[in-house]
């Protein structure tokens, strides 16, 4: 999980003979770099949702924004959003789609939780419905990533997230964690969150899932394809490979490449960053 362990790409904006930041910090250290673009991201987004049908694109365009700021790269946040928002349109729309359906489902599944005249069964439905939402949601921390970064079919992205899930329990928790406490916030204090909302939590909410996942797809998808293929990987600068195995002393084991049996990065484009 990108907050807590250390993965193998430096950020573009670190020093060559810095020392490089944990995680946590450096999360800290963007956050607050990055604090009024946020402001910015958010309100954009907060426009190109108005349609409800658009949520999709616009979401992966966020996401795109935010891997720059993870990757520390430079950001020309509208003309950027715009452009990605166009580029991304197809593959994200059915998300986007799905996501809504998503969102009023569980909205009516808390509803039937909560209501004391509702039967035992049709409340067992309704949180089975509800986890099953839930998952949907961790699912897509690494579906939109996996849209703005790779050439992927869809099909494709949708196994690929599935998996990934599996191998990020910790992230997905931790983002997860600040996706519920949005929407509690929301339930118990709506007329204050809704009055914000232009301005405030999906930047946030997507900085987090991005720095917590985006890791994830970076050492199961994206590394080891390059190291197999010998070519040059666009996420690490020029001197990263002579800082990689020094971090911890010498003491760290080589990452080794191997087909994977559930299908996940064992094709040659699997890993293969395009966008």
């Amino acid at each position: 999980m990108g907050l807590f362990y250390k993965n193998d790409v430096a950020g573009s904006g670190v020093s060559k003979n810095g020392k490089r930041k944990k995680p946590f910090f450096r999360f800290w250290e963007l956050f607050f770099r990055k604090f009024g673009v946020f402001f910015q991201v958010n309100l954009i987004y907060f426009l190109f949702c108005i349609p409800v049908i658009t949520i999709g694109p616009a979401t992966a365009a966020m996401t795109a924004i935010m891997r720059n700021i993870y990757l520390e790269r430079p950001q020309f946040i509208f003309h950027d959003f715009k452009e990605e928002f166009k580029k991304n349109f197809k593959q994200a729309l059915p998300i986007g789609i799905i996501d809504v359906v998503g969102i009023v489902l569980s909205y009516f599944a808390v509803m039937y939780m909560s209501n004391p005249d509702v039967d035992q069964t049709t409340r067992i439905f309704a949180i089975v419905g509800l986890v099953a939402i839930n998952l949907l949601i961790m699912v897509s921390f690494y579906v939109y990533p996996q849209i703005v970064a790779l050439n992927l079919k869809l099909r494709e992205i949708m196994s690929n997230a599935v998996l990934l899930m599996f191998m990020n329990p910790l992230g997905d928790i931790i983002t997860f964690a600040f996706f519920f406490g949005y929407g509690i916030l929301l339930w118990s204090f709506w007329y204050v969150v809704v009055f914000l909302t232009p301005i405030v939590p999906f930047a946030w909410l997507c900085f987090i899932s991005v720095f917590c996942c985006y890791p994830t797809i970076q050492k199961v998808l994206i590394n080891p394809y390059y190291k197999k293929t010998g070519e040059k990987n666009p996420e690490m600068p020029e001197y990263a490979e002579e800082n990689v195995f020094t971090d911890l002393g010498g003491n760290e084991q080589p990452l080794e490449v191997r087909e994977q049996s559930a299908g996940i990065a064992n094709t040659k484009k699997r890993g293969k960053i395009i966008k």
